[in-house]
């Protein structure tokens, strides 16, 4: 039987299910990190780079990771000046409470190529390029919307990007 005026069931008291220590409310977390995302975009965009990723671990040890590259590949110096620029903005906007690392980087050689932008920034060069059956290794030649396609041994293969499960570029040595 239940209490209207107490929100009881059966004389039993409802508790909401308390978040377990270090896990915030998925809601919660999809702020922190929108807030964080728009701040960073804003510096990169200064330094003429664009967001790649962006990680922020919430817990014991907080974390906020931002992967940054731009046309020719971004440098240990704008890294650098990213990083200190983009500090001074979180501990002015204070988004994450208490203390946190922040990690300024670049994509690294083995960076996923997921969307058409990606693709383009390697037009040209060896890629290659996993599908759930198979996959293909050649030169990209081509990039649209939904669909690259690339000159194999074989031939020319045209692979639409909802099938890539996954792709990078290939190093030359």
């Amino acid at each position: 039987m239940r209490d209207p005026s107490r929100g009881r069931v059966a004389g039993r008291e409802r508790r909401e299910k308390p978040q377990r220590e270090g896990r915030p409310d998925p809601k919660e977390q999809a702020r922190l990190e929108e807030r964080v995302r728009s701040l960073a975009e804003v510096v990169l965009d200064r330094h003429g780079a664009e967001l790649v990723e962006l990680a922020v671990r919430r817990g014991r040890t907080q974390l906020v990771r931002v992967v940054a590259d731009r046309a020719g590949g971004i440098d240990l110096d704008t890294c650098a000046k990213v990083s200190q620029e983009l500090s001074r903005m979180l501990d002015a906007d204070d988004p994450i409470p208490g203390r946190y690392t922040l990690e300024v980087m670049s994509p690294g050689l083995g960076r996923p190529l997921r969307t058409p932008e990606d693709f383009r920034r390697v037009l040209g060069r060896r890629v290659r390029i996993v599908l759930a059956k198979g996959q293909h290794e050649g030169t990209l030649e081509e990039v649209g919307e939904d669909r690259v396609r690339v000159a194999t041994d074989a031939g020319p293969v045209e692979v639409p990007l909802d099938e890539v499960a996954s792709a990078k570029e290939l190093l030359p040595w």
